[in-house]
């Protein structure tokens, strides 16, 4: 199982149920085709660490994005793209096909074809040309093959793997995802299947010309792994209009705070009462990618209408531990966090809560909300998180 833009909880539902920033609960009938906002004041694409700050797309609620520098290879053809979604949840970086920078892009070939991609997400999937980008992390600049996500195109996807598979493109909510999960190659978790021309054969292309985690390309200083840090204090009532934080790249090596050794999947195992039935263990992850907590509750109120997917009711003083699921290390770290109604976030107008949540039977999904409580969170794909053995492991780092 992966957990890709839309997480296993209901991003989705608050990106539709939100005609704008101001947190108004009727729906757009016709979403704009792409996202018109920009980088906030003051912050640089190629500064390290990294900025991190709340979407200015319209219309979206607790989504940690970043601006790239991105080029054409060899070329002065550049654009500084804003709202790049940080996807703990995946792998490879993703365009929009309405970003002008799109259509430069060289095309990768396989056997004289050009190269097309399916990549598949717990929502559906994103479809379209593989293509060759230089981008700028950390400060430095690295040549990296890219997804270039076209809802426009006839698809074969759903054909493949699920007739009834939908179509999930991000725009207008995001302008791409930068995907920092491992293994390196986004062809290794079963997620990719990539195609020989337009809708034609099934190939398997070199991992060098398969789209991958950019982190990995970068000096050996920088590329063992990522750590997000949320400056901004955010009220549990109220949340707040907005949030700074950074990323950092490479600052995962001194292996200071708690390692939680993951499955090949990158999950790790939850303890958590669910339904005042006991403990329950669950399978778990921390997923910037979602955009609330997303967990195993029926006690909790649900929410309706424009508004469904979400807890409408209000639990305080929730605990859930986390800990390995393949490692004999005791390392555990232990979340005390709450719930408050979504109907009452929302109508603050605000867009980042720390309190956001939904009902998901069976797992338990730390969203983007679990990295507004004081914590630093990362992932690390050093020796001691993936060992040689098993190389497509790594770890969550929480300090």
């Amino acid at each position: 199982m992966t957990r890709r833009i839309f997480g296993t909880g209901g991003i989705l539902a608050i990106l539709l149920s939100l005609s704008g920033c101001g947190g108004s609960s009727s729906s757009p009938s016709t979403p704009a085709p792409s996202c018109t906002g920009g980088t906030p004041p003051g912050l640089s694409d190629t500064a390290s660490p990294l900025p991190v700050y709340e979407s200015t797309c319209a219309g979206t609620v607790n989504i940690p994005v970043v601006t790239l520098h991105i080029c054409v290879p060899g070329t002065s053809t550049c654009q500084d793209v804003p709202n790049i979604l940080v996807d703990f949840g995946s792998t490879g970086l993703r365009l929009s096909h309405t970003l002008p920078i799109a259509g430069e892009l060289p095309q990768e070939q396989i056997g004289g074809q050009p190269l097309y991609e399916c990549y598949y997400f717990e929502s559906g999937y994103n479809y379209g040309p593989v293509v060759t980008a230089t981008v700028t992390l950390d400060g430095q600049s690295v040549q990296v093959p890219v997804q270039i996500s076209n809802s426009s195109l006839s698809a074969p996807c759903g054909n493949i793997v699920s007739p009834t598979s939908p179509s999930a493109p991000f725009q207008p909510y995001y302008n791409g995802i930068l995907g920092v999960l491992f293994p390196q190659y986004d062809d290794l978790d079963s997620s990719a299947i990539y195609l020989e021309g337009s809708q034609s054969s099934v190939v398997n292309p070199s991992q060098s010309e398969t789209v991958q985690n950019p982190v990995y390309l970068l000096p050996i200083s920088s590329n063992d792994g990522v750590l997000l840090t949320i400056s901004t204090k955010v009220s549990s009532s109220q949340g707040a209009p907005s949030f700074t934080g950074t990323l950092t790249f490479g600052a995962l090596s001194s292996g200071t705070g708690t390692q939680l050794q993951t499955d090949r999947y990158g999950e790790i195992t939850a303890t958590y009462p669910s339904s005042g039935t006991g403990s329950t263990h669950y399978s778990a992850f921390f997923d910037t990618g979602s955009n609330g907590f997303f967990f195993d509750n029926s006690l909790i109120p649900q929410c309706t209408g424009n508004d469904s997917g979400f807890f409408c009711g209000n639990a305080s003083s929730q605990t859930v531990t986390f800990s390995s699921p393949t490692s004999s290390s005791s390392n555990k770290f232990t979340l005390h966090f709450s719930i408050v109604s979504a109907q009452t976030l929302f109508a603050t107008g605000n867009t980042v809560f720390s309190t956001l949540g939904g009902f998901q039977s069976d797992l338990f999904d730390a969203g983007f909300p679990a990295f507004l409580y004081g914590h630093n969170i990362g992932l690390s794909w050093t020796s001691t998180c993936s060992p040689s053995s098993n190389p497509g492991q790594g770890c969550f780092v929480i300090q």
